[in-house]
């Protein structure tokens, strides 16, 4: 058992002394941070406006004896978009070759159908897809808003509220009482998933260029001549889950410095939005008050919201769970590939296999995200090799308790057999050499006796 030890030491000291451990692990709480964070920044520092200038040659119309515009006075200036009026449009269209203007658009009348046309202009600066958007739909709901009142006579109020109906949506888990927050469940398990894919493939991977370079470097066999070979494997693939756990202990200390950094210089984002008491007839009910911060605080609001309305500490320790099962279930697995392998080319035909339950797991994202309680998402959550993907994809949600429990109860059964197997094909592979190795090879070195 010491020289299990003496061989976990060694390879976790050789793992994390390397400089891509230390890239990765400053690199990883900065993308998560920036992930946070970036889309306000961004917002603040970058936004654009483009000037657009709007000749209306629309005929007018009267009503109750006004002679009124459609669309001339009816835009509303954003930050995207700011609009200003003019009335000749090859005047406008000089000003916009000088740099006046950044957009020019024309809205004409014609005999064809439909009869309404707007035509945009730009010269040096193309504006982005927003500030177009922006123009097209306000063009659109301009002209709606005018043929409501002229051929309905319907008040600014009444097409404000056909417009945009205020009401209040509130989507709450009846035991909780907490708010959905849906999306935010969503994108915390799709990062959760990817992370325990992403773990998966490159601790594994590291396994496997481990083993298979002290195969062909032929330092296993000065190594098995004073340990067994068993203890070799296992030695890594501990060393290696040491080392993930290292690192993401790592991760989330310094994301936490990192989040509590920005928190204290931009104190107000992280403001949440204020409980209300809405009364329903005769009973109260608590709800998140809608629209009460800043626009601009609402992105952050939002995850802070939604982050209350998981069930953190169960989110935290099911990944722990799901990261270390996975891990040892496709370690096991890497590392007796490892053991086949004399050159680089030699392990695709065993390595295949194992990588496609992963590939097909991430393929059924989308499905499993659109709605985390079908069938297709229970099965693929149970299966031990897609389950530490799909599981973490759905927990956020809310995973009733038998699923869990069966589905980790599956997964240690699993592992148990994959490293019991896992270990009879390192046994034989690691020393053979120059040899073709079938599948019936392997599958007869599994039936073996131990000697």
């Amino acid at each position: 058992m010491n020289k299990l030890f003496i061989i976990i030491k060694r390879e976790y000291l050789s793992k994390v002394s390397k400089k891509s451990f230390f890239i990765l692990t400053l690199l990883g709480p900065l993308l998560m941070t920036l992930l946070i964070v970036l889309p306000v920044l961004l917002k603040q520092n970058t936004q654009k406006s483009y000037d657009v200038a709007v000749i209306d040659n629309v005929p007018k119309t009267v009503i109750n004896s006004d002679t009124v515009s459609f669309f001339k006075g009816k835009y509303k200036s954003n930050e995207k978009v700011i609009f200003s009026y003019a009335d000749d449009v090859t005047q406008a269209q000089k000003d916009l070759k000088e740099g006046k203007y950044d957009m020019v658009l024309e809205i004409v009348k014609s005999n064809d159908k439909p009869p309404i046309k707007a035509f945009a202009y730009f010269a040096d600066n193309e504006p982005g897809l927003e500030a177009k958007e922006d123009v097209i739909q306000q063009t659109k709901q301009i002209f709606r808003n005018s043929l409501l009142m002229v051929n309905y006579d319907l008040s600014k109020e009444d097409i404000a509220m056909i417009n945009d109906p205020q009401i209040d949506t509130y989507i709450t888990d009846i035991r909780t009482g907490e708010e959905s927050f849906a999306e935010m469940k969503m994108i915390l398990g799709a990062i959760l998933g990817f992370m325990i894919y992403f773990f998966i493939f490159f601790f594994g991977g590291q396994i496997m260029r481990s083993v298979s370079e002290e195969k062909t470097s032929r330092i296993v066999e000065v190594l098995v001549s004073s340990v067994k070979s068993v203890y070799l494997l296992f030695g890594k693939i501990i060393a290696v889950a040491l080392v993930g756990l290292t690192q993401l202990g790592l991760w989330v200390v310094l994301t936490l410095l990192l989040l509590g950094g920005f928190k204290i210089a931009n104190p107000d984002i992280f403001n949440t939005a204020p409980k209300t008491q809405i009364e329903l007839n005769e009973r109260v009910v608590s709800a998140d008050k809608i629209n009460a911060l800043d626009i601009d605080k609402q992105p952050v609001n939002e995850v802070l919201q939604g982050l209350n309305a998981i069930n953190v500490p169960l989110v935290a320790g099911m990944f722990l769970v799901y990261f270390l099962l996975g891990y040892l279930l496709y370690g096991a697995l890497f590392g007796a590939i490892g053991s086949l392998i004399d050159e680089d080319a030699d392990g695709g035909q065993f390595s295949l296999p194992i990588t496609v339950p992963l590939i097909f797991a991430i393929i059924c994202v989308p499905m499993v995200m659109e709605d985390p309680s079908s069938s297709l998402a229970q099965w693929l959550s149970i299966i031990p090799f897609t389950s530490p993907i799909i599981m973490l994809l759905r927990i956020p949600y809310g995973v009733p308790v038998w699923q869990i429990s069966v589905s980790v109860a599956v997964l240690i059964l699993t592992v148990i057999v994959s490293i019991y197997i896992s270990a009879k094909i390192y046994r034989t592979g690691i020393l053979l050499y120059g040899k073709q190795i079938r599948y019936k090879d392997l599958f007869k070195w599994i039936r073996t006796k131990n000697s």
